[in-house]
């Protein structure tokens, strides 16, 4: 609280200023002349107290002063005068002072009457503040408010918002004093008005809607309500009246009628059906079409349970469950649920069903409303569709067998041919034929990506792997064609020491090769550039940079669309399936990683894929040799060259080799000799290699036999089929076509755990 003191006697105003400054939350200033005690109050004051005698003008003339300062005009003051006359104390109340002390002054009596002064002061302030706070609310919030004098005859408005003023047409000033039906300005006196009137005159409350004029000759919907104050009747001191538009909420009531009629029009002419169910799941209402096609009239169906209806769900995990288990409890919408009905012709039709929960005017649940759509056509489409997706799925596994199989001989052979050859041109056309094997190998397995990416079966295998090992495999095999195009290709490592990584090695072997394989194909002369920044535990990012041909910023966007090139021209000139980008996007949101494209025409692209993988602590170099030395391995193929190729290249890691032609031959060898590893084909005749997996699990079992560790070696390993693999008893698979290093790595893994 802020005091000021003003007193042209030194000692006084000391003690004064002392008593005060006593008091808690309270500071004072003192001032020794009038107009500087006025200019105090001014700069903001609680309370005020002037001596009478001052040397520049009498304490009475700065509370006239003060009194008609707006700012001043309601601050308390208090005023001391040593005069004992009653003609100065009848002067100083008439100018306005709140208070009046004779010096002598009691200092007790003196903070007394400070503090409830003060205290008087606070109330009015809080009071004049929530005044200003509630018209500064209805001001904001645009309502329409009157308050009347409920106990005069007239019941002038002593109270009116702007908003009830610009709604009359009248100024604030000119709308005071009228009576509440004088600036509704309605001539007509309607039934509701006329209640109005009533209600008012009887000072009680009441609501009517009335369509009023406004000030500019509008039209309006208007909800005028009265609320006595304090209480009805003759105790009610004031009228609040307050009105409100809802010319919307009329409208909004128009147009529902008009809409209910014209959803009755349309229920009734179209061939939609139209429902609605009570809470005991009996039907309330049915459009006429509905009816018809249950057979019945819409008065027959009605208050029949649905259970009665002849409806079925269509999807297996419901089959067999009543009807009205669809309307019972949690009471919660459905959308699209599929039924099937039969009609009184014969005919099975599958309905799709849409419905909502509605209330009572309690508030409790009343039932249902739907829709329902015969989608027979469309249920008929999708199962063609589906049967096509399973012809599509059975085609691609057919096709990944066949044409794995004689590439795994393609290039296991060519493998086994280059490491035994001394032939350098020799060498070198075995590097084309598998080369060009792998080329096709990856084209197939884009196709096989693209159908688990459609599918959305991807699984990926977390395992120890070295980045920069699967970097340098890449780089290996694109260098070829980098050189024969005369472009500069090279790698940079960034970041921490070379470790291992956790995560699917192979699947990042495969979005580098991808990178690098456009970045080749696209640069005609310039150079490309990886770059495999290590720099994090928990993440590594690899950059590709060409300087090849760039895209536009509408060939960028397109680029992540699965077999969509530019064009035509691109598509000839440069080759290619249109797959990689697709693939390489699709297993870095798999892996919860990000591909970046940053190109632009002539300027080249660079392409940056960031994954977490994080890194493993204490990890062990593999080294490229598996021996084998003392494994008798048990190998089972229909096909000749596979077999050879697996004979040659176990042996040639140390093993003892035993070959079978098909899974009975291997059922019965490995009965009657140890074995320390199988490897089975799955595609064998009369037994597959499930087949012959299942009997040996099962002798295990049967003899107490420790389980023989086997791999499944076959074209067929997409992730569902490698997951049926698993489930019979195999520990791991080995898809075709396979090189020795692929190989050893499953060997190595199998064999260390």
């Amino acid at each position: 609280m802020r005091i000021v003191i003003v007193e042209d006697h030194p000692m006084i105003l000391q003690v004064l200023t002392a008593a005060l400054a006593a008091m808690p939350d309270c500071s004072v200033v003192g001032c020794s002349s009038a107009f500087d005690g006025i200019a105090a109050c001014r700069d903001g004051a609680d309370l005020a107290v002037f001596d009478y005698r001052l040397p520049d003008a009498t304490g009475i003339d700065a509370v006239r002063i003060l009194r008609a300062d707006d700012k001043t005009r309601h601050l308390p003051i208090i005023m001391i005068t040593g005069d004992n006359d009653a003609r100065t104390r009848l002067d100083a109340i008439k100018a306005g002072a709140t208070d009046f002390l004779e010096k002598p002054v009691n200092i007790d009596e003196f903070r007394l009457r400070v503090r409830n002064l003060l205290a008087l002061h606070e109330a009015q302030k809080t009071s004049e503040e929530r005044e200003k706070l509630l018209e500064t609310v209805i001001a904001a919030a645009g309502a329409c408010i009157a308050v009347v004098d409920a106990s005069k005859p007239d019941t002038p408005i002593l109270f009116a918002s702007d908003a009830l003023a610009r709604f009359s047409g009248n100024d604030l000033g000119a709308v005071l004093g009228k009576g509440p039906l004088a600036v509704l300005q309605e001539d007509t006196r309607s039934p509701a008005m006329r209640d109005l009137e009533a209600a008012i005159a009887a000072r009680q409350a009441g609501a009517c809607s009335l369509e009023l004029t406004r000030a500019d000759g509008s039209r309006v919907w208007t909800q005028v309500a009265l609320r006595p104050v304090p209480d009805a009747g003759s105790l009610a001191r004031f009228l609040v009246i307050t009105l409100s538009d809802i010319s919307d909420m009329v409208e909004i009531r128009a147009a529902h009628d008009r809409l209910a009629a014209r959803m009755s029009d349309i229920a009734r002419i179209s061939g939609a059906w139209f429902f609605e169910i009570d809470a005991a799941c009996c039907l309330t209402y049915v459009s006429d079409a509905m009816a018809s096609a249950l057979g019945a009239s819409t008065h027959r169906v009605q208050g029949v349970h649905v259970d009665q209806l002849g409806g079925r769900f269509a999807a297996p995990a419901r089959k067999g469950q009543p009807l009205s288990t669809l309307f019972g409890a949690p009471f919660q919408s459905v959308e699209n649920e599929l039924l099937t009905f039969r009609l009184p012709d014969g005919q099975v039709r599958a309905v799709q069903v849409n419905i909502v929960p509605f209330k009572d005017a309690e508030g409790q649940f009343a039932g249902y409303r739907g829709y329902a759509s015969d989608v027979s056509d469309i249920a008929q489409a999708r199962d063609i569709a589906a049967r096509a997706s399973r012809a599509k799925s059975a085609f691609l596994a057919t096709m990944s067998h066949e044409m794995r199989t004689p590439l795994t001989a393609i290039m296991g052979m060519s493998e086994v041919m280059m490491r035994d050859s001394t032939d350098l041109e020799q060498r070198t056309n075995l590097r084309m034929i598998t080369d060009a094997a792998m080329n096709l190998s990856d084209v197939l397995g884009n196709l096989l990506d693209i159908a688990i990416m459609e599918s959305g079966t991807l699984a990926l295998n977390s395992v120890q792997f070295d980045p920069v090992d699967a970097l340098d495999r890449a780089m290996r095999i694109h260098r070829h064609d980098a050189q024969v195009k005369g472009l500069e290709f090279d790698c940079r490592y960034l970041g921490g020491a070379r470790g291992r990584r956790l995560g699917d090695g192979p699947r990042v072997r495969q979005m580098i090769h991808h990178l690098l394989s456009n970045a080749v194909k696209f640069t005609p002369q310039g150079r490309v550039v990886v770059t495999l920044d290590l720099g994090t535990s928990d993440e590594l990012t690899i950059t590709v940079t060409d300087t090849g041909i760039g895209m536009r910023p509408e060939e960028l966007a397109a680029a992540f669309q699965p077999f969509l090139q530019a064009d035509d021209g691109i598509a000839r000139r440069y080759g290619g399936s249109g797959l990689g980008l697709s693939i390489v996007r699709w297993l870095g949101d798999a892996m919860d990683g990000s591909l970046n494209l940053v190109s632009a025409p002539g300027r080249g692209t660079t392409a940056t894929l960031s994954l977490p993988l994080p890194e493993i602590v204490n990890s062990r170099d593999e080294i490229d040799e598996l021996d084998l030395t003392g494994q008798h391995i048990l190998v089972a193929d229909d096909n000749r060259a596979n077999r050879k190729i697996l004979d040659v290249m176990l042996r040639k890691m140390g093993a003892d080799v035993t070959l079978c032609v098909d899974g009975r031959e291997a059922i019965g060898v490995w009965q009657t000799h140890p074995f320390d590893l199988l490897l089975l084909d799955i595609n064998m005749p009369e037994v597959a290699g499930t087949d012959v997996m299942r009997s040996v699990r099962e002798s295990e079992a049967l003899r107490a036999m420790p389980p023989v560790p086997a791999l499944a070696v076959t074209a067929n390993a997409m992730p569902e089929q490698v997951a049926q693999y698993l489930k019979v008893g195999f520990d791991g698979c080995v898809g075709k076509p396979f090189t020795r290093a692929t190989l050893a790595s499953a060997l190595r893994e199998l064999l260390c755990h």
